[in-house]
């Protein structure tokens, strides 16, 4: 599965860059990326929402577009999902998670791409660890995830410290808060 979702990952990735889309790549990509994971089950893409009319076309090209069912957990502007090549992908603009207290949303734009993967000669733009850090929290069942990811970031450090200062300013749960300032804490000691 694994080499059939990065050959799909590097042919979209073709049509992105060919239309000057801002986009990235985020949640298991990013931590397979990292080596924290080894088999990704989707590719889910981050995109500005100036450019989700022009991505949505793209997809429906390269795919099928499926429906989406409802959620309590997402207030997403845009979150469509399509099956490209045998592959679920997941496209969001205006990310925004319901929590307890309100909701979060996540702010996409030029400065959320903190890496750029070349495969197979395609740019391929990753979102940050450290806010799927914040993220994973925030939705349910992502506490495996959101564990190997402190982990990782106890041992390695923050490469992106100002994205965890901006997300601490967002609407986020008194818990999300507090453990992400006490990672905070914990690496710079």
């Amino acid at each position: 599965m694994k080499k059939i979702l990065f050959h799909t990952l590097v042919n979209l990735a073709k049509e992105l860059n060919k239309e000057k889309i801002l986009w990235a790549v985020g949640a298991s990509v990013v931590l397979n990326n990292y080596g924290l994971i080894d088999k990704p089950n989707d590719i889910d893409i981050l995109v500005h929402i100036k450019d989700i009319e022009k991505v949505d076309m793209i997809l429906k090209r390269l795919g099928r577009k499926k429906l989406r069912e409802k959620t309590d957990t997402y207030a997403t502007k845009y979150f469509y999902e399509y099956v490209v090549e045998g592959v679920d992908i997941d496209i969001m603009a205006g990310f925004i998670i319901k929590h307890n207290s309100g909701e979060y949303q996540y702010c996409f734009d030029d400065k959320s791409i903190t890496a750029i993967k070349n495969i197979k000669g395609e740019c391929i733009p990753l979102t940050s660890l450290e806010d799927w850090y914040i993220i994973y929290q925030l939705i349910p069942g992502r506490e495996y995830k959101v564990g190997i990811i402190e982990h990782y970031l106890l041992k390695n450090g923050l490469n992106n410290i100002n994205l965890i200062n901006s997300a601490l300013k967002g609407n986020l749960p008194e818990q999300v808060r507090n453990r992400t300032e006490k990672l905070l804490y914990n690496i710079e000691k």
